[in-house]
């Protein structure tokens, strides 16, 4: 029989009883544009020369889920489609995640939905892509759930 358990860290697991993966976890922070580092969530330069990333008041990202703000900044760079953030887990998972569901909307045009997909997704960490352009200045609410 299949349980859903929590491993030291507070990762969800569908495993059977007694099963370890160890799968670390904590808090990830917000980062300058093309940071990689373990525990980061860093805009890229798709989102425009100087992306901010921050985790709004009363929300926060972890390993396994988590919500944050990015806002999309040209300062001498053009937007483009493609990957506009990366989410690098604090601890590695041991195998790589089942899935990513991303949920991306435009907070600033009466909560837009946009069309958004977990990418490049290994034991590390995983880029959110975007088919469109994001809008200079724009603030992007995004949410994300981990699937081991």
């Amino acid at each position: 029989m299949v349980a859903v358990t929590t491993d030291n860290n507070n990762h969800l697991n569908a495993l059977p009883p007694n099963s370890s993966t160890g799968i670390p976890g904590s808090s990830l922070a917000g980062a300058a544009v093309g940071v990689v580092t373990a525990g980061s969530i860093a805009g890229t330069t798709n989102a425009g020369a100087a992306p901010t990333v921050s985790i709004p008041t009363g929300f926060r990202a972890t390993d396994i889920a988590g919500t944050f703000d990015l806002v999309a900044v040209t300062g001498g760079g053009a937007q483009a489609a493609g990957d506009v953030a990366t989410v690098r887990f604090a601890k590695e998972y041991s195998s790589r995640p089942a899935a990513v569901i991303i949920q991306f909307y435009d907070d600033d045009t009466t909560d837009l939905a946009r069309v958004a997909a977990a990418t490049l997704l290994t034991t590390a960490g995983f880029n959110i892509n975007v088919p469109a352009v994001l809008v200079t200045a724009h603030t992007y609410r995004v949410s994300y759930v981990v699937i081991p």
